[in-house]
């Protein structure tokens, strides 16, 4: 064999071992990884957490995106790790149907009936996204809510079980709701859109965890490049890129897919959290 002979075998099969990959990473990314749900696990132990309640376990959970993907197949799997899971506290972050889906009275009921099978004895709540808004979707989006006991925070708070401060920002932020907090108890504050928390007005003082979504992990994130695309509302805080904050942030990748129906290095997760006095 000569020496021309042995190159040309070498570059055959590195471009062999390069198409190889590819067409491994695409299998996985639109036939395995939009199937695949992860569960985060957290413990959260902080003195400024009511100690009476005990530990109270928060599911944290964004961007279904129902309809377009998102079918009932991966909404019963969804549903049935949150029921196994049995968590005390739901919070959902946004975006219930996928823009590209105009919802129907079929798909309201379907809706109904899994956020229905959410037990949360200290409450469902969830705020909205960008997609909830939309004149197409903002109807049905409340009236699901107001069927299955999610209450809707809108630049709101609420106390949970004397234990912590639960705040819910719109995608139009108003962060004055967080003032004068002075860290006496516990907030997790909530934002669809991840660039509402990259704020001068909000310290440590005022938000003790900030939970997002909105971006999907940028839901296709190359090695070395970052994600594919950028999202209105995630442009400055996403899961490839993100800010130096005085306090923490999760931006959650979701569950459900928008504009393509694949994933990679982005799979679908719900987040599981403990939180506890000490």
């Amino acid at each position: 064999m000569t020496s021309l002979q042995k190159k040309l075998l070498i570059v055959i099969g590195v471009l062999s071992l390069c198409m190889c990959t590819l067409a491994s990473s695409l299998f996985m990314a639109t036939k395995v990884n939009p199937n695949q749900l992860h569960v985060r696990y957290q413990t959260i132990r902080d003195e400024t957490i009511g100690k009476d309640a005990g530990i109270l376990s928060i599911l944290y959970f964004t961007d279904l995106q129902y309809g377009t993907f998102q079918d009932t197949k991966r909404t019963e799997n969804l549903i049935s790790t949150i029921e196994e899971l049995d968590p005390s506290i739901v919070i959902f972050g946004g975006d219930l149907y996928d823009d590209a889906f105009v919802p129907t009275p079929e798909s309201n009921q379907a809706l109904i009936d899994f956020l229905n099978r959410i037990d949360a004895p200290y409450g469902k709540f969830s705020v909205l996204g960008e997609k909830d808004i939309d004149e197409t979707h903002i109807q049905s989006v409340r009236d699901i809510y107001a069927q299955t006991g999610f209450e809707i925070l809108e630049n709101k708070q609420v106390q949970i079980a004397d234990a912590f401060t639960l705040c819910g920002l719109s995608p139009s932020a108003d962060v004055s709701v967080l003032a004068n907090n002075q860290k006496e108890m516990f907030r997790i504050v909530v934002s669809h859109y991840p660039d509402n928390l990259v704020n001068d007005a909000l310290s440590q003082d005022q938000v003790s965890l900030a939970l997002a979504g909105n971006s999907h992990g940028t839901q296709i994130t190359y090695p070395l490049l970052g994600g594919y695309r950028q999202t209105e509302g995630s442009k400055t805080l996403n899961r490839s890129q993100g800010a130096s904050l005085p306090f923490s942030v999760i931006v959650s990748a979701g569950v459900g897919n928008t504009r393509i129906d694949a994933r990679f290095n982005a799979d679908p997760e719900i987040h599981y959290f403990l939180l506890s006095h000490d």
